[in-house]
């Protein structure tokens, strides 16, 4: 025999014990039916089983006991309406964790937790320093050049500054405690879950604004101007405010099934409390050479820096919706994704804070809005 026709009926055999194997497991024998009964999981050439209107197959009731999901987000993030481009957004990639159970009495718990670590985004502008070259920074790690500041910038290979200008840096979290109920299957076979619950949530934002601009009012001599010298003044503004806030939320979960998808929504309604700090600091760095040109010397540097915190508290209300589709792999095993937007409609301290008073920033609302791909298992 030869090996080409002994492979041919190899592969033959295997497709009939293949399908023997399907056959007896549409009926009352199953192999692998302990300890979870898979229906028809692994049965991909079976006949698609199609539910009455009033009656759920019995392998897609809803599953109890313990359950979790894994979702990675991609969130697009409202700006600070301080900025001038407050009506656009960014993206950000965050995480979604969730674990809970459900009992066989249709009552369960469940909790989550979501980060988001961005969006981080700035506009840049590169600014040579006034002796654009120091030509004796030869690196020797047994004799640095003293200041640092008078270094090359090891990426550039020349001396210079950065600006930057933030448009919307954005990190936020989200803890939820949440008791669940699990109502009778409707008409067409869809579930409805109503759901109380705690929500603890962070927002952190930061507005950072850098300039840069040169004069000849020296600082080795406070008051005289040298028009044979320059002075490089570099001056940084940061305002970082973390927005905590507590309180409860009410909401649902609406699924069903369609063949091997589940479909399914999500909303919750939150109120809460905004407990607000808010630091501003400004940094100042002024640079004195003895020249304007190339090779201009340093005679000195004096370094400032200022500080003022505030705090505040505001109330923060909104919503969070999803809309998902899940592919069921296994009876347990689900891929799944979806689209989602949360909206906190007012209470939340973002952006710079021009003048320190009464001007709104304490005060705005932020959209986040995106999709999410991810997994669960006994959901």
């Amino acid at each position: 025999m030869s090996l080409h026709k002994f492979a041919l009926r190899f592969i033959a055999t295997v497709a009939v014990f293949a399908a023997g194997h399907v056959a007896w497991g549409q009926g009352t024998y199953h192999p692998f039916a302990e300890p979870i009964s898979m229906g028809t999981d692994w049965q991909y050439f079976a006949p698609l089983d199609v539910n009455t209107l009033t009656e759920i197959a019995p392998r897609k009731r809803p599953n109890t006991g313990w359950f979790g999901t894994y979702d990675r987000t991609y969130l697009w993030v409202s700006r600070p309406q301080t900025e001038q481009s407050a009506d656009t957004g960014d993206f950000g990639w965050g995480n979604l964790y969730s674990i809970g159970f459900m009992t066989e009495e249709d009552k369960g718990w469940f909790a989550s937790f979501r980060s988001i670590g961005g969006p981080n985004v700035y506009d840049r502008v590169l600014q040579e320093r006034v002796n654009r070259l120091n030509e004796d920074d030869v690196f020797d790690p047994n004799d640095p050049v003293m200041p640092p500041t008078d270094r090359n910038d090891p990426q550039l290979g020349f001396r210079a500054y950065v600006l930057g200008d933030s448009l919307n840096v954005f990190g936020m979290t989200n803890f939820e405690l949440n008791r669940t109920w699990r109502r009778e299957p409707l008409r067409y076979g869809g579930i409805f879950e109503p759901m109380i619950g705690f929500r603890y949530n962070t927002i952190n934002d930061t507005a950072l604004n850098e300039t840069y601009f040169r004069d000849g009012v020296l600082i080795s001599e406070p008051g005289t101007i040298d028009t044979e010298a320059r002075v490089e003044h570099y001056i940084t503004h940061t305002t970082t405010t973390k927005n905590q806030m507590v309180g409860g939320q009410l909401g649902f979960r609406y699924y069903g099934h369609l063949e091997r998808w589940t479909l399914a929504t999500e909303f919750r309604a939150f109120g809460m409390q905004n407990f607000q700090t808010n630091r501003y600091s400004l940094r100042t760095i002024n640079t004195e050479y003895d020249g304007v040109d190339l090779g201009a010397e340093v005679v000195t540097e004096a370094e400032t820096n200022n500080f003022i915190y505030q705090n505040n508290s505001e109330f923060v209300f909104g919503f969070e919706s999803r809309s998902e589709m899940a592919y069921r792999v296994t009876q347990a095993f689900n891929l799944r994704f979806g689209v989602e937007v949360m909206h906190y409609a007012q209470g939340i301290w973002r952006g710079a804070n021009p003048g320190f008073g009464p001007t709104g920033v304490q005060d705005q609302d932020v959209t986040l809005a995106g999709f999410y791909f991810g997994a669960n298992i006994n959901r």
